[in-house]
C-alpha cells in the first residue's frame, strides 16, 4: 500500500477544519450555557463556554464566550453550568471533551511537605458539588445557577453521591448521580465483596445504583454482579427468603456466576417467550415455600399417576358393597398424566 494520506482520509467533517498541523490548541474553559429544547429539556450536545484566548487575556482576566459541541458524539456527559470542559479548538469549531474536577474535589486531598503519599483528609469524596472562584454565574442578583432545570434544590439532592473508589488497575464509567460500571477483578490485597474465594486475576464487572463510593449490596439501591471464578460475600444483607437449594447457599458459591438484586425485580417480554433453563436444581423460594422444581414435579407426576389408578379402577375403594369401577373422568385424568410426563426430561 502507498503512503497514507491523512487529509483525504474519508471523515464526517472535512479534514481541512482541523487545519495542516497535526497539533491542536488545548483550552481551558467554563460552561456558561447549555442548551436545551424548551419543550422536553433534551440537548443535543451544544455548550456555551467562557475562556481566555490567550495569555494576555488570562493574565487582565478578559473572557470571551464560544459554543461548542462534543468532540465524541457517540459517549459524551453533558456539563452542567458551573463545570470546567477542556476545548479542542480546531479550524471548524470548538469540541469539548469531558468534565475537569471542580477545585472543591482538590481540596478534599493533600500531598505532604515531602511530595510523597496522597492523604485524603475526607474519604467520602463528592463529585457532583461545585465551587470556582475564577468565574461566577449567576441571575445579575449573586445567586449562582447551575442550570435549566438544575436548580440549587436538585444540587444539594444530589450532593450525596460520593465519587466511586477504584483499586489499581481498575477502569470505572459513573455518572453524577450515584450510577456506575466497575470494570475489575479479583485480588486477594484487596478488599471487595468478590476477593474471599477464587482466583486472583479473574475478571469482574459490576453494575451498581447507589450512593456510596464501595459496593455494598445491603445499602445500595440495585445492583448487577458479573462474576467469572469469585464467590461473592452479601455482607449484611440476607436474602429473605433463603434459596430452596439445599446446597451451598448463595455466598458460599465459588465460579461463573451473574448476582442480580433490587427491592423488585420484573421481567418483560413484548414479542417471544421468557426461557429458564438450568442443568442443576432450579429453587423458588417464598416466605412460605422453599421448592425444588424438579421436587415438585416429580410429586406432581406421582399424585397424577395415583389419582388416574384410582380412576381407571387399578387402585380402589374399599366400600361396604365390594370395590368401585372405573371413574366416568378416567379418560381425562389419563391425558393430564400423558401431558406431565411429556415434561420430564
Amino acid at each position: 500500500m502507498g503512503r497514507f494520506d491523512m487529509q483525504s482520509a474519508a471523515s464526517s467533517n472535512d479534514a481541512a477544519d482541523f487545519g495542516n498541523s497535526s497539533m491542536l490548541k488545548l483550552l481551558h474553559g467554563q460552561v456558561v450555557e447549555v442548551y436545551l429544547d424548551e419543550e422536553t429539556n433534551l440537548s443535543n450536545g451544544r455548550i456555551d463556554v467562557r475562556i481566555t484566548e490567550d495569555t494576555s487575556a488570562e493574565d487582565s482576566n478578559r473572557f470571551t464566550e464560544v459554543f461548542a459541541f462534543p468532540m465524541d458524539i457517540y459517549n459524551y456527559t453533558l456539563p452542567q453550568i458551573n463545570e470546567s470542559v477542556i476545548l479542542i479548538q480546531a479550524k471548524g469549531g470548538r469540541y469539548f471533551y469531558t468534565a475537569i474536577p471542580p477545585l472543591n474535589y482538590y481540596d478534599q486531598i493533600t500531598i505532604d511537605d515531602d511530595g510523597g503519599n496522597i492523604e485524603i483528609d475526607e474519604p467520602n469524596l463528592k463529585l457532583n458539588h461545585h465551587f470556582d472562584d475564577s468565574f461566577n454565574v449567576n441571575d445579575g442578583e449573586a445567586e449562582e445557577i447551575f442550570g435549566t432545570t438544575i436548580t440549587p434544590e436538585f444540587i444539594e439532592a444530589t450532593d450525596v453521591s460520593l465519587g466511586r473508589s477504584l483499586h489499581e488497575g481498575d477502569k470505572i464509567i459513573q455518572g453524577r448521580y450515584g450510577g456506575s460500571i466497575k470494570f475489575t477483578c479479583r485480588n486477594e490485597l484487596n478488599e471487595t465483596p468478590w476477593s474471599l474465594d477464587g482466583e486472583d486475576g479473574q475478571p469482574v464487572i459490576a453494575i451498581r445504583t447507589g450512593e456510596g463510593q464501595a459496593e455494598n449490596l445491603a445499602e445500595d439501591n440495585s445492583f448487577i454482579y458479573l462474576l467469572s471464578d469469585q464467590s461473592l460475600d452479601f455482607g449484611d444483607f440476607t436474602p429473605s427468603p433463603e434459596s430452596a437449594n439445599i446446597g451451598d447457599t448463595y455466598d458460599t458459591y465459588v465460579g461463573s456466576q451473574v448476582v442480580i438484586g433490587a427491592d423488585r425485580l420484573t421481567f418483560v417480554s413484548k414479542a417471544d417467550d421468557i426461557s429458564f433453563s438450568s442443568t442443576g436444581i432450579m429453587s423458588l423460594a417464598t416466605p412460605n415455600w422453599a421448592v425444588d422444581l424438579d421436587v415438585l414435579m416429580d410429586q406432581v407426576k406421582a399424585l397424577a399417576e395415583q389419582v388416574a389408578a384410582l380412576t381407571k379402577g387399578e387402585a380402589t375403594f374399599t366400600t361396604g358393597v365390594g370395590p368401585t369401577g372405573p371413574a366416568t373422568n378416567a379418560a381425562d385424568v389419563a391425558t393430564i398424566v400423558q401431558e406431565i410426563s411429556g415434561m420430564e426430561q
